[in-house]
């Protein structure tokens, strides 16, 4: 990984919550946009790091948290949480971390170094279904990349309780929990259509995907195309020939969204 000049990292804790963040950034004399980056499921703000870097090289404040029961902020239940139902702990963390981004934003948005008007959002796999939550519930956030989060979250959630997704014991209900159900409906990007705009937004997926359903990334674009009628350019979904995997290709295309859109 190519090394451009001298970064600056600072690390703190944000909000009322104390959410662990990490900043990554060029030092520059004006106010610079800020790009917040989320990472996916048992991974950290650390794992983050490499894309911060590009996204610091490309000229704004890079950012990246630690998600609910995740990196500094894990729970000691955590793997008993998820094995006994997978699908109910993984909408929880998603929607909880997602709402906590107010906090970050509350934040950032008083750094004397950061343009207030021009927050980004973008996060990979269960960082992507955070970003398409936190599209819904902050509108200070300007511009998303939501990368290999799925767009049916009701499809996801049956996938992962019919099918072994972990690397230790999970039990499979086969179905939803009433508890589940209800989180899903509250964020479910196919159910909250009308909250998306005017939230300048890429979806990206891979066509081969195992886990995330690629259909329901192409029926939230198609369903949120007629809400973008009048700023189709602020709505775009890109599929690649992958699997669950996130390449340099579709890292130096989230980037380039963010420097066409920021």
């Amino acid at each position: 990984m190519e090394i451009k000049g001298t970064y600056s990292i600072e690390k703190t804790f944000v909000g009322k919550d104390r959410i662990p963040t990490l900043l990554f950034f060029h030092k520059k004399k004006n106010p610079t946009p800020v790009v917040m980056c989320i990472h996916g499921w048992t991974g950290n703000k650390e794992s983050m790091l490499r894309h911060c870097v590009r996204v610091a090289d490309a000229g704004f404040l890079a950012v990246a948290v630690d998600a609910r029961m995740h990196g500094e902020r894990i729970d000691v239940a955590f793997y008993n949480k998820t094995s006994e139902n997978f699908a109910r702990t993984f909408y929880s963390v998603v929607s909880e971390t997602a709402a906590d981004l107010s906090q970050a934003v509350d934040y950032l948005v008083e750094r004397p170094d950061v343009d207030p008007n021009r927050v980004g959002l973008m996060g990979v796999s269960m960082g992507g279904f955070v970003s398409l939550i936190a599209t819904q519930l902050e509108k200070r956030v300007k511009v998303v990349a939501s990368v290999l989060g799925a767009g049916d979250f009701k499809a996801f959630g049956e996938r992962v309780s019919s099918q072994k997704v972990l690397p230790y014991d999970q039990k499979l209900a086969g179905h939803l929990d009433e508890e589940t159900e209800k989180l899903i409906r509250n964020c479910d990007p196919l159910g909250n259509l009308e909250k998306f705009p005017p939230t300048t937004l890429l979806l990206m997926g891979g066509s081969t995907d195992p886990l995330i359903p690629k259909e329901g990334i192409v029926q939230l674009h198609e369903g949120l195309k007629p809400l973008y009628a009048s700023s189709p350019g602020n709505l775009k979904l890109s599929m690649y020939d992958v699997g669950h995997e996130y390449t340099q290709e579709m890292e130096a295309e989230v980037v380039q969204w963010f420097t066409e859109h920021l």
